[in-house]
């Protein structure tokens, strides 16, 4: 396996060719306070996002929500308790208002998605204009091959011409998406980062398992919200079963109801662990209502970080609860993380 990952690495690196000089720019560093020792909050008065960063820090964004489904954006650090495997954790660095994040635009461009491209392409577009001008967005499409066709940028102009670039045709490599997204180009990101899946969730080719692509989603620390279109899928599946029968063929894996159940699961067990969400396409009026959701999320979280009091750095995985002291408040936020030496510093 470790040879097929280098050559899912090698190939994507390949096929996304030299970048130009203009998107080989670093992106502006998220301003840090330097310092040896472990730091306390920064006042929000002080302008700008500063937070400081220690090598043993988990940083979360936290997502507060009413029981009626209103945004709750009062709430302080002493209202947050934090806990990993059970044992109550000191928060050290909180902020309330929005902070810079970087988010990848992972899209779908197989050959099932090519009567929606109007549509996806218009809906991330839109989406790339609310986001403030300290944010970065980077897209990476996939169909036969992932291939990035945008790296960090908050220059509109270039975010609509690679989105008007995206063709779909051939089958579905999700897996082999999601691991080059995480191992190439979120591998390292400094600060908040979020990942938003617009797929159908099945795959037809990939080289790396759907598991091997959630544990470096994890290890990233990024958010991931999925759009899913799974069950348009599953009702076009239905319809190609009955078809199938009819000429008395094999029915291909990926039509099976136990086949699209099984990625229904594994979807919702990436969003859920990274503290994003799924969508469901169908309970929206449109992909433009779907991508609108996330952004308003992106833009009312806390983000909060803390020292481990177990420092053992033996890459087990360690559980996080998020609470908050008031009633009536539910709280979203990713459910853990490696303890290795691997792990972002700063996300």
């Amino acid at each position: 396996m470790r040879i097929c990952r280098t050559l899912l690495l090698a190939f994507f690196i390949v096929i996304t060719g030299p970048l130009s000089a203009q998107e080989q720019e670093e992106p502006k560093p998220v301003e840090e306070t330097p310092q040896s020792q472990p730091s306390t909050e920064v006042p929000p008065d002080e302008g700008g996002f500063r937070i400081g960063v220690a090598v043993d820090q988990v940083f979360l964004s936290v997502n507060a929500r009413s029981v009626s489904g209103g945004f709750v954006k009062d709430l302080t650090r002493d209202d947050f308790r934090v806990f990993e495997d059970g044992r109550l954790q000191r928060i050290v660095n909180f902020y309330s208002q929005q902070v810079p994040v970087k988010v990848v635009l992972l899209i779908d461009a197989s050959g099932s998605t090519r009567h929606n491209q109007t549509e996806i392409r218009q809906a991330a577009l839109e989406f790339a204009e609310n986001l403030e001008p300290e944010d970065q967005v980077a897209v990476i499409t996939f169909n036969y091959q992932p291939r990035l066709i945008l790296n960090w940028t908050n220059d509109q102009s270039k975010i609509q011409l690679a989105l008007e670039s995206i063709y779909a045709k051939g089958n579905t490599v999700l897996n082999d998406a999601l691991y080059v997204t995480f191992d190439d180009l979120l591998r390292g990101a400094d600060g908040k980062s979020a990942v938003i899946l617009l797929t159908d969730g099945i795959d037809t080719g990939s080289m790396v398992s759907f598991d091997e692509s959630v544990d470096l989603a994890l290890r990233s620390e990024s958010m991931v919200y999925v759009v899913s279109k799974l069950e348009e899928y599953w009702a076009n599946a239905i319809y190609q079963r009955q078809q199938i029968r009819s000429r008395v063929a094999i029915m291909p894996r990926e039509l099976t109801d136990d086949y699209i159940l099984e990625m229904k699961r594994s979807l919702s067990r990436l969003a859920n662990l990274t503290g994003g969400k799924v969508l469901d396409t169908k309970a929206f009026n449109s992909l433009t209502d779907v991508y609108a959701q996330v952004a308003e999320e992106l833009k009312n979280q806390y983000y909060l970080s803390y020292i481990p009091t177990n420092p053992t750095q033996d890459g087990t995985w360690r559980n996080i609860n998020v609470e908050v002291g008031r009633g009536g408040i539910v709280v979203r936020s990713r459910q853990g993380y490696f303890a290795d030496r691997t792990r972002s510093t700063a996300n």
